[in-house]
This record gives C-alpha cells, structure tokens and sequence, in this order.
C-alpha cells in the first residue's frame, strides 16, 4: 500500500514541476509579445478579450488544462466563461459608446451583391 502512496506522490510532484515551467515559459513569451506590441484591430481584440480566462482548445487538452478542469487551480471552467463573457460585454459596450459618440459616423463596406439595381429602380415592378 505504501509503495502506491509513493508512486501517487511522485507523480504528481512531477506535474507540479512541470506546470511551474509551463507558467514561466508562458509569462517569458508574454513579455517578448509586449516589446514587439502593434495596434489591434477590433476585431483581434475581442479574439483576444473572448479567449483571455479560457484558452483556446489546444491549452485546455494538456495535462495541466485536464487537472484545471478537475481541481480547478485557475479557476472551473463555468467561472472562466463567466469571465470572458463579462470581459467581451464590457468591450463591446465600450465599442458602441465609441461609435455613437463619433463625429463622423463608422463606415463599413457594401456587401458583395450579384445584382446591379433594386426593385424600386426597375420601371417593370409594380410594388402593391
């Protein structure tokens, strides 16, 4: 019995240490991400804003995505949701107050139509 205690402890001190290289790597790439910083579209960043708590599905397949879904060292999955729709509500309000608050009004492009006129141009239609 003690022997299955032992092995138990020594796997997860080696989860433990590697989940703590995982965490530095991360923080070391962040940083670099930082230094070479350029203007985010809107839509990059409610990428970003929507991904920010959970991950994408690549984080949350590793080991230590699984033990988190289990235990819940950075939080359940539910609170990380919760959390991310909270941080892309406040982004989107704060987008539309900047584009209601615009002096020049946003513009955005057409979208793609197969047709050259409407009906109300055609002298043809006789609208009832």
């Amino acid at each position: 019995m003690s022997i299955k205690f032992t092995q138990l402890g020594s796997i997860l001190l080696i989860t433990a240490i590697t989940s703590l290289f995982t965490v530095q790597a991360r923080a070391e790439m962040e940083s670099q991400e930082k230094e070479n910083m350029e203007p985010l579209s809107t839509a990059e960043v409610f990428e970003k804003a929507f991904f920010d708590h959970t991950g994408n599905a690549f984080q949350n397949d590793s080991i230590v995505g699984q033990l988190n879904h289990i235990f819940g060292f950075n939080l359940f999955p539910e609170k990380q949701i919760a959390l991310d729709g909270k941080l892309v509500d406040i982004l989107y309000r704060d987008v539309m107050k900047t584009q209601a608050e615009a002096v020049t009004p946003m513009k955005t492009r057409d979208l793609s139509n197969p047709y050259s006129t409407s009906l109300q141009e055609n002298p043809d239609y006789i609208g009832y």
